[in-house]
């Protein structure tokens, strides 16, 4: 969804910007914080801690993650393989 808003430049000049709005809402959570950011990368794929902390300006993904599920989201954690060391394992998130 894009919104449209139109912006004043004084002088009686005015310019419509169009601004994406997140077409998944974040529910329990306030949108641009990092438990929204966290639930919108979840909703479309399990990811590892540090896969988190890598896509996302967050330091600690583990406490984003304990703070959702004690609003009650539904996150689960797996076992996956290493994606660069198959004999090893990584737990990863998954929003259910």
């Amino acid at each position: 969804m894009v919104a449209q808003v139109t912006k004043g430049l004084g002088f009686g000049e005015s310019r419509t910007l169009e601004h994406q709005l997140p077409t998944t809402p974040c529910g329990k959570v306030k949108p641009n914080t990092q438990q929204c950011m966290v639930l919108e990368l979840l909703r479309r794929q399990p990811m590892s801690a540090a896969e988190l902390q890598w896509e996302l300006p967050i330091a600690d993904a583990r406490a984003v993650v304990r703070d959702l599920r004690a609003k009650g989201y539904d996150i689960q954690t797996e076992i996956h393989p290493h994606p660069g060391e198959p004999k090893r394992r990584i737990k990863r998130y998954r929003l259910k």
